[in-house]
């Protein structure tokens, strides 16, 4: 089972849905989270930061190594690795995808009267550009469909 958490950027201005694999790691270990507007606010560390599309996730890296290894996880804890084998990474491809998956079943929803054979293609071939799209504009996890 993994945790979800929406967490407010260091600004306070944006949001992001985060996941946590496994509950191995806690929501503290999220030190900062910057968005497009306030990665400026922050010095670069890459022992400690990753950066997808203008946001910036700071880690706790000595804490999420301690942590996977009090629960038996191989690997060196880096930004990378937290975030790429989803142990502290997005809800989703990108920060907002939980608020686009939930519009995208809101505009598609009178379908599922009408024809659900219809209504799961539309939802699939949606979802589907809106991956390309990310893919396309460079966000890491869509990089890896």
């Amino acid at each position: 089972m993994c945790r979800n958490e929406r967490r407010f950027c260091r600004c306070g201005r944006n949001s992001a849905s985060l996941q946590f694999r496994d509950n191995i790691l806690f929501p503290e270990i999220l030190l900062s989270l910057f968005c497009p507007q306030c990665q400026d606010m922050t010095i670069w560390d890459e022992t400690a930061m990753l950066r997808d599309c203008g946001w910036i996730l700071e880690y706790d890296i000595p804490g999420a190594q301690a942590l996977l290894n009090q629960r038996g996880v191989k690997g060196t804890a880096t930004p990378e690795f937290l975030f790429d084998e989803g142990y502290l990474t997005w809800q989703g491809l990108a920060p907002g995808d939980l608020e686009v998956n939930a519009e995208l079943h809101r505009q598609l929803a009178p379908l599922i009267e009408q024809d659900l054979a219809r209504y799961l293609q539309a939802l699939k071939s949606e979802w589907v550009k809106h991956a390309a799209e990310l893919k396309a504009t460079g966000w890491r996890k869509a990089q890896a469909t």
